[in-house]
């Protein structure tokens, strides 16, 4: 038996749910799928599959073994590339995940430079706020707001966590400027809701931290839909200070600044943008042509 075939029909089967999709993926019979993967069980004294005839799942054991194999798949795949690669000009397919804000806003700009110094380059992108995992080879690159470095990862900062509490002047006009951290509960605001929570403002203050009571207008997990409502006249918004450069920039907005306080969505001093990646995957010509450009070009 061919224990690697095996497996990779067996990764991608528990991938899709299907004999017939995982058949059609590999250009076989979903016999020849389903007889592979017999013999598997076979093989280890064990039932990976619960067979049905509308669907397919794993089993418990089966569960465990795809978390095992799928990552140890993936590095012989890398242990592969990385043996192939040559020194010619950058080509294969690169994979990006970038959080939304950052990746619409300043990585895409940047990716399409490399597209074009690269043209045999094939980007692929996820702009999301899941976090893969870099060493499961998930991803060559990920571009993330966090505090929290990911173990044996190289992180390069691209960005601060500034924030700039900002309006338009037609809001202020209305309204009036918050000109106390107090004076913020009597305006409406913008709040960016993250994967799993709402996004607190807080404030720090000669007393020390504090949680901002917040009233809002609007909220969106699309930062650039708050910065748009903001423009609009229809409250304030916190927002990364390179996400507005160019509104403050053209006066579309107003930079608003606290006498008694700075506002922040986080408390971690180290906090960032960072692009991520692996270093043994840095010796892929790929991955470092890639790495070099995008921080020259975001740095």
């Amino acid at each position: 038996m061919d224990r690697l075939r095996a497996i990779e029909y067996f990764i991608k089967v528990a991938e899709l749910g299907s004999f017939t999709a995982a058949a059609r993926t590999f250009g076989v019979p979903a016999s020849s799928i389903s007889r592979r993967l017999q013999d598997l069980e076979a093989e280890l004294g064990t039932t990976l599959l619960h067979r049905t005839t509308r669907s397919v799942s794993l089993t418990e054991l089966g569960t465990v073994y795809l978390e095992q194999v799928r990552p140890a798949l993936k590095a012989l795949d890398h242990a592969g590339d990385l043996i192939m690669d040559q020194p010619t000009a950058p080509s294969g397919l690169l994979r990006i995940t970038a959080n939304p804000g950052y990746g619409r806003l300043r990585l895409m700009p940047a990716i399409h430079k490399l597209r074009a110094e690269y043209p045999d380059l094939i980007v692929d992108v996820e702009l999301t706020d899941h976090v893969y995992n870099l060493a499961s080879h998930e991803v060559d690159i990920a571009v993330r707001a966090t505090a929290s470095l990911p173990d044996r990862a190289i992180a390069r900062k691209l960005a601060g966590t500034e924030m700039k509490l900002v309006a338009s002047s037609g809001y202020l006009a209305r309204y009036g400027a918050p000109q106390t951290l107090a004076d913020l509960s009597a305006h409406r605001m913008l709040l960016y809701r993250g994967p799993n929570k709402l996004i607190a403002w807080h404030a720090k203050t000669a007393q020390g931290w504090e949680e901002v009571p917040t009233r809002p207008a609007f909220i969106c997990n699309v930062g650039r839909e708050l910065v748009e409502q903001a423009m609009a006249g229809t409250g304030l918004t916190l927002s990364f200070g390179w996400g507005v450069e160019a509104e403050l920039a053209r006066r579309d907005l107003v930079e608003i600044t606290l006498e008694d306080a700075e506002l922040a969505i986080t408390r971690a001093p180290d906090a960032g943008i960072f692009l991520l990646y692996n270093q043994p995957k840095y010796r892929l010509n790929k991955i470092k042509a890639s790495v070099d450009f995008l921080l020259s070009e975001l740095t």
